[in-house]
């Protein structure tokens, strides 16, 4: 097996199912899980379905336990996916291994932890991803989905379509960002034309009343003037009447008080400081109904002058209805006057967008002809890997009692002629099809294959991706189901060759299959009263012809099932 792969070493089991505890401690190469039915095996397939972030069952906790645990350590390959992920998430390696525990309580609760690190069942799920591959009846299911079809055919063309592939999705993503600025530019050019509309309709109000800044302040002071012009005439009138009137007015009167204090003036420095006074405030009333003299003989009514004020003020009032902003009408007039003063400027700019837009749509449809180029040639070497998958899996189905099968992969390439026909992984729709039978049609692998007939046709698959595949540890279940005799020697021999590249896990009631193991493990069960108790052995020598020989005639002592079980391992080893 290659150095480069991660390896599990080891699995604890304590409290699950039938088994109360177990330690197994995996080899490279094919490792082998036998045991008569009942036995348990199942539980360990359940242990790494756990372990790989699989659903918790309280019914699966040991009867009289209060949690089930199970814990798998890993040997830890160089693989950047990996190490990057376990940076990711925090977690440390210790001398190359990674500790994955599960645990679950009789009321469900799920606890899992990556390197004694707590972690979540999507956690566990995407780190095994990168380690471990199950192929039981539920796993190969998958198999079923498109994206998974095409995500093996990729890995099976290897570097150059891993590639083009990135070279693929670089471009698809630079297309993508430049096709959504151009969404979003022109929905923000639609939003403009109406700002463009707003304002321009603004600058014409503008333009039609030019207010000024204090204007309506002023105007709204000389209406209400105008509007109370013989209410002030009069009262102006009396006041100018009663200091400037006959020659008994009130200034004549004031004005010989004054003298006769100034005729006093000398007598008594405290009367001189009065008399000064006196004259001072004399002197300011002269200058009042001086003023108010010229006031009233400028005061005149002005009609034609309160209608154009009032027309004016409309029009102001007209202009802050509609574009102002705020409850109070002064404040909004001001801003206004003040936003007029860049009218100009913010128009210029909102028409400037439309060259941007083009500019954008020029460079997007550049890179979309490269996307069309790029997609192309994925294309046509998906199609020539989909050949040679083809032909190399049919070979290896034909030696799994499968001599009639037919496997193809079909590729179809999407029309180019739009965007949202492709997506991030081309352009193409890869599917799997099978055929039993020399002269049956081809259907998709859900339809034409049996639950049997899925697992060799993944054992195959495997077999033929191996040396390419960065997953370390496979395992197999019910791979042998449907097939015995010189068939199930060749399953066996499958899963060695498989083994070579890469760690395998295989349960198996085969004895065919069993004697190519380089590590065998036997689930045996003892029962004792209501309980079952279930334990996982390592084998070897006597021990393992023993467990052959049961395999093959369920009689571990019969002296000829275990002479058939020394002949079937010597054909094996030699």
């Amino acid at each position: 097996m290659s150095e480069k792969k991660s390896q599990l070493n080891e699995l604890k089991i304590q409290s699950l199912g039938v088994i109360e505890s177990a330690t197994i401690e995996f080899g490279p190469g094919l490792n082998v899980l036998t045991g008569e039915t009942g036995a348990g095996k199942t539980m360990v397939l359940t242990a790494l379905a756990l372990i790989c972030g699989g659903k918790s069952d309280s019914d699966l906790v040991r009867t009289g336990a209060q949690r089930l645990t199970a814990s798998a350590r890993f040997h830890i390959s160089s693989s950047d996916n990996l190490n990057a992920l376990l940076s990711e998430l925090d977690t440390e390696l210790e001398e190359g291994e990674l500790l994955i525990t599960r645990g679950v309580t009789l009321d469900g609760k799920s606890r899992a932890s990556l390197g004694g690190t707590s972690a979540t069942a999507a956690n566990l799920s995407a780190v095994t991803e990168e380690l471990i591959a199950i192929h039981g009846q539920s796993a190969n299911a998958k198999l079923n989905k498109s994206t998974k079809q095409r995500e093996l055919l990729d890995r099976f063309g290897g570097k150059e379509i891993l590639e083009s592939l990135t070279r693929y999705q670089e471009k698809y993503l630079e297309v993508k960002n430049l096709a959504r600025q151009v969404n979003d530019l022109k929905l923000a050019l639609k939003e403009r034309d109406k700002e463009l509309e707003t304002l321009k309709e603004f600058a014409d109000a503008i333009n039609k009343v030019k207010p000024l800044s204090g204007e309506l302040t002023e105007i709204e002071n000389e209406i209400s003037r105008l509007d109370s012009v013989e209410d002030i005439r009069i009262g102006a009138a009396s006041a100018e009447e009663f200091l400037n009137g006959d020659e008994q007015n009130l200034l004549t009167q004031l004005i010989t008080a004054r003298k006769n204090l100034e005729g006093i003036k000398g007598k008594d420095a405290a009367l001189d400081d009065i008399t000064e006074k006196y004259a001072e405030i004399l002197l300011d009333l002269q200058d009042v109904a001086s003023d108010l003299s010229r006031y009233m003989s400028a005061l005149d009514a002005d009609p034609r002058r309160l209608e154009f004020l009032q027309e004016r003020k409309a029009s102001m009032n007209s202009l802050i209805k509609k574009f102002g902003k705020g409850s109070d009408r002064i404040a909004a007039y001001e801003d206004l006057v003040n936003e007029a003063t860049n009218i100009s400027r913010q128009i210029k700019d909102l028409q400037g967008g439309d060259s941007r837009v083009a500019e954008l749509e020029a460079e997007r449809d550049k890179s979309f002809a490269q996307l069309k180029a790029i997609a192309n040639q994925l294309s046509q070497q998906r199609e020539k890997v989909a050949l040679k998958l083809s032909t190399a899996v049919t070979e290896e189905i034909h030696e799994l009692s499968m001599p009639q099968s037919t496997f193809k992969v079909r590729v179809a390439q999407g029309a180019t002629d739009k965007f949202s026909n492709f997506f991030e992984h081309g352009i193409d729709d890869v599917e799997m099809v099978f055929s039993s039978h020399s002269d049956g049609p081809l259907l998709p692998i859900a339809k034409a294959a049996s639950g049997g007939e899925l697992s060799r046709l993944m054992l195959g698959i495997e077999v033929v991706i191996a040396g390419i595949d960065p997953v370390g540890t496979y395992v197999f279940d019910e791979v042998d189901a449907g097939v015995g005799g010189k068939a199930a020697i060749e399953v066996g021999r499958r899963l060695a060759k498989l083994a070579r590249q890469t760690q395998v896990i295989v349960v198996t009631h085969l004895a065919q299959v069993a004697v190519w193991a380089d590590h065998h493990f036997v689930v045996a069960k003892n029962e004792s009263g209501a309980v079952t108790e279930s334990s996982v052995l390592s084998v070897s020598d006597i021990d393992r012809e023993r467990e052959i020989a049961r395999m093959l005639s369920g009689q571990e002592k019969s002296e000829i099932a275990q002479q058939h079980a020394k002949e079937l391992l010597a054909q094996i080893r030699s």
